[in-house]
Parts: C-alpha cells; sequence; structure tokens
C-alpha cells in the first residue's frame, strides 16, 4: 500500500517541488527582510497555528483560521500561501509550505579515530522541504511533501551515503477521510506515505535533525474519543537505497501496533499506552540470526506535580516474540525529573534522567537485546549521535535557561555503560557499534553536549552546538579510542 514507482505522477510532483526550491530561495530574500520589521499589532490580529517543525510533522498544522482574513494585507509575505480558496464558497482550499536548512558540520577523530579515509573533516549539509495541502470539505484531504537533501565534500567514513543524500523523494504523500461520530468522537481514516510521530518518540519517529527523516507507507486510522486518541496502523519503512532515484518502502521489514495516547483522568498526567509489533526479515543480534517477529508493550505517563514547578516522565517497555527459533526477552526503561527554578526571566530548569535498555547475556541463544525501532534517536543518549538504546545503561543530568527572549542555552551530561559484558555496543540506527564479545569491560565513556538555539523570527532559526565524546575502558579495548568532538551551526527557515 502507498508505493510509488519511479514513474509515477507523485514523482513528476516531487521532481516539480525540487525546481520549485529554486524559486523559494530567492523569495526567502524578499520575505525575512520585512519580516525582522514586524509589528506585535500585526501577529495579534491574525491568529496563526505555530509551524510544526522538528520533530512534528507540518500535516498538522491548520491553516483555516485564516478563513475570511485579507491575507494581502497582512503582515507575513507568506499567509498568501497559507489559504487559497479554489471555490467561492470556500470549501475547496490549498496551503503551500515549505523549509529550507543549511548545517555545517566537523566531527574531530570520527568514529573514535576509525574513520576512513579522514578522521576529522568538515562538510555543509543541505535540506529543502516543500509541501501542498488541499482540503476538499472538513472531511477529505490530499497532502504531499518533497524533499531534497544533500552533503558537500564529506570526507568522513561512509562519505556521501545515503543516510546524508537523497537528491529527489517524497516525504509524505497520504490522503484523509474524516468520519464524523457527534461532537465527542471522529475517525480519520489514512493511507499512502506518511511520517510516524509517537509520544515521546523514543521508539518511533521521523528523526528530523537527520538529513534523511524516515517515513513510512501504509495506513493508520485516528480515533478520538473525547481526549483520547488511540491509532491502530500497518506500515513498511521506505528503504534509501538510491541517491538520485525515487525509493520505495521494503516489505521485508514490517511496523505495526495500536497507540493511544490522552489524559489519566483521575491524575493530572498525560498516559500513552502501546503494542508495537515488527516482522523483518534476516536479521541478527549477538550471534541469533533469522526472521525477527517482535511485539513491544509499553507506557508512558508525564505531566507536573501541581502548582509546585516540578515535571516528571516514566516510560517503560518489555519485548517478546522469537529471532528464527529462538525467544525474545527484552525490556527498555525511562525517567526524567525536572525543576524550573523561580526565576522567571531565565527560566532555568535542571533534570536528572536515567536510560535503561537491556542486553544480550549470551552469544548464539535466546535474544536479550532491546530492539529500539524506529526512534527519534537525536532527542536521546547523545547529540553526538553514537549510543543507540540497545544494552545501555545512562544516567544523565542536564540544565536549560532562556538569557533573553527567543535564546535557550542548554548543556547536558551523559555517562555509558553496557548492560552485558557479552552483548555489542549499538549506534542510533540499531546496528553494532563495536562488537561486544572480546571484553567484559563495560565502561564506554562520557558525552558533554553545548546547545545554543535562538528564534530570530517566526520563520528564521538558528541553533549551533558542541559535542564531546570522552573514550572509556570497552572503547580502548575494541579499537581506536580517540575522544571524538563534533561542532555544527545551523539556520532553518519555514514558511
Amino acid at each position: 500500500m502507498g508505493r510509488v514507482s519511479p514513474a509515477s505522477p507523485s514523482r513528476r510532483w516531487v521532481v516539480a517541488v525540487i525546481i520549485g526550491i529554486a524559486v523559494t530561495s530567492l523569495c526567502i530574500v524578499r520575505a525575512a527582510c520585512p519580516v525582522f520589521a514586524q509589528t506585535s499589532q500585526g501577529e495579534s490580529e491574525v491568529k496563526r497555528p505555530a509551524y510544526q517543525i522538528g520533530s512534528a510533522g507540518r500535516f498538522d498544522e491548520d491553516w483555516s483560521v485564516l478563513r475570511g482574513v485579507d491575507l494581502g494585507r497582512t503582515d507575513d509575505f507568506w499567509d498568501r500561501l497559507k489559504f487559497i480558496p479554489l471555490t467561492a464558497d470556500q470549501s475547496v482550499w490549498v496551503t503551500l509550505g515549505g523549509q529550507v536548512r543549511e548545517r555545517w558540520e566537523y566531527f574531530g577523530q570520527y568514529l573514535f579515530g576509525a574513520s576512513q579515509p579522514k578522521q576529522s573533516d568538515g562538510y555543509l549539509l543541505s535540506r529543502y522541504r516543500l509541501s501542498a495541502d488541499v482540503h476538499v470539505s472538513p472531511y477529505f484531504r490530499v497532502f504531499a511533501e518533497g524533499k531534497s537533501s544533500f552533503a558537500l565534500d564529506r570526507d568522513l567514513q561512509g562519505g556521501r551515503t545515503t543516510a546524508y543524500v537523497d537528491e529527489f523523494d517524497l516525504l509524505n504523500g497520504f490522503a484523509d477521510i474524516m468520519i464524523p461520530f457527534g461532537a465527542q468522537a471522529s475517525v480519520t481514516l489514512r493511507g499512502g506515505r506518511q511520517e510516524l510521530i509517537f509520544g515521546s518518540q523514543r521508539l518511533v519517529g521521523p528523526g528530523d535533525f537527520t538529513q534523511i527523516p524516515r517515513t513510512f507507507d501504509g495506513g493508520a486510522a485516528a480515533v478520538r474519543i473525547a481526549d483520547w486518541i488511540v491509532t491502530p496502523f500497518w506500515t513498511e519503512p521506505v528503504v534509501i537505497t538510491e541517491k538520485y532515484k525515487f525509493n520505495e518502502s521494503s516489505s521485508d521489514h514490517k511496523l505495526f501496533g495500536v497507540f493511544g495516547s490522552g489524559p489519566a483522568y483521575l491524575l493530572p498526567v498525560i498516559l500513552d499506552l502501546y503494542w508495537l509489533g515488527v516482522d523483518n526479515v534476516g536479521v541478527a543480534f549477538n550471534g541469533t540470526s533469522g526472521r525477527e517477529e517482535r511485539h513491544t508493550l509499553g507506557g508512558r505517563v508525564h505531566g507536573t506535580a501541581g502548582p509546585i514547578p516540578l515535571d516528571f516522565e516514566v516510560e517503560g517497555a518489555s519485548q517478546f516474540g522469537t529471532v528464527g527459533r529462538r525467544n525474545i526477552a527484552a525490556s527498555m526503561f525511562t525517567t526524567v525529573l525536572g525543576y524550573t527554578l523561580p526565576f522567571p526571566r531565565l527560566a532555568p530548569r535542571v533534570y536528572v534522567e536515567f536510560d535503561y535498555a537491556s542486553g544480550d547475556k549470551k552469544p548464539g541463544g535466546d535474544v536479550g537485546t532491546f530492539n529500539q525501532l524506529y526512534p527519534n534517536g537525536h532527542s536521546y543518549l547523545g547529540y553526538i549521535d553514537y549510543i543507540g538504546r540497545q544494552n545501555i545503561v545512562s544516567p544523565n543530568a542536564g540544565v536549560s535557561a532562556s538569557p533573553f527572549q527567543g535564546l535557550v542555552l542548554s548543556l547536558q551530561q551523559y555517562f555509558f555503560w553496557r548492560d552485558s559484558d557479552r552483548d555489542a555496543l549499538y549506534n542510533k540506527s540499531g546496528a553494532v557499534f563495536r562488537s561486544g564479545t572480546a571484553t567484559r569491560a563495560r565502561y564506554v565513556g562520557a558525552e558533554m553536549d553545548l546547545l545554543a538555539t535562538y528564534t530570530f523570527t517566526r520563520h528564521v532559526l538558528g541553533y549551533a552546538g558542541y559535542s564531546r565524546f570522552f573514550a572509556g575502558e570497552f572503547m580502548s579495548k575494541t579499537g581506536p579510542d580517540k575522544d571524538s568532538d563534533f561542532y555544527y551551526v545551523a539556520l532553518q527557515y519555514t514558511f
């Protein structure tokens, strides 16, 4: 379901999208200058939805709030593209949107010095997105979003791989049918190519920081009952195998399940409850290989402690199933406790966190390695993106503050140990980073992250960061162990 061949009309749409990016880039120069001179009066006159950027989907923006507004007289040039009526009664309308992101990265001693042909290198990453959202009455819509990703002069291990380069492709291309059942209930059926965004995204999320956000082909149904939304779904992940051709999903890998989220009612917290299943052909975990049929049962609770500026989050999941003829018994657990200090101008928040994901107790037997599935990995376990949520124990802490409006500064510190000294160390994509059978050492190392994010306008976002990973005993006993540095600076324009 939802597959698109290279010769399909959707591919021709994507090519048109990419061609339009050049025009978009020129428009940015025109649009950005007056944006900096916006007045608060203009912003208060028009109630626009917030841009769903980062790890959220642009398809969740509701621009119908601009119905009846004279878009030619607002203080934002891009309002003209946000509600374009196609019929006299405005029941059929289209919204256009997009994003341009440029990010420079530099790694020092990439992969702890194991990288070839270069151990250290700087390079430029460019990514463009353009979308069209067509509504035909309140009950039917079609959303399409193309993407184009480029990498300039990357000479680290792997070079310009498909993790960095995918020049013409479709990120989202789906149709929604909404069926109302009164004021308190509805069902929205969605079919086609789509980003999946569930809960904390520790297990399923698009991973927006990456050059190539993750997407799936398949179907889902969002069932709304009062304040709860329950989403059964069945999908196949889109596998990026070609840099210059249209990519398709793979029937060798399937992700399906049910995800529900809503208030607990008896307590002032939000609950996530989920069952996630995967069916993967030809996988291997610590010497055990075969077809993986794995099920994940989990839940998450998060909220605040009433009038106290204390926030908390707890998430846990257990996995069972089979890999080949061997059984699976794995789990993960994370807890976060944060406190916002009483200094309103700075809004400083400190937090402590503990993350655990099980490892395998011995090679070649039953599988104890947790499968992190399809996570938004960059948001967790360090911004250098080395460590995945498999066979890992990580206590960590951090602090963030806003010295003035628009600027957020953060400092985070992580420590990493292997859960099992008979299992490997895994990276953010779930692949083996270093084999773990040659040593019983468990201490992997520590990572420090510094990040500054500044919102120039509602369209322009900039961020810069530095991460350093201090290699531990496990790294020194399994290969090169030079400390790694990661620098990055990005500018992002969204309309």
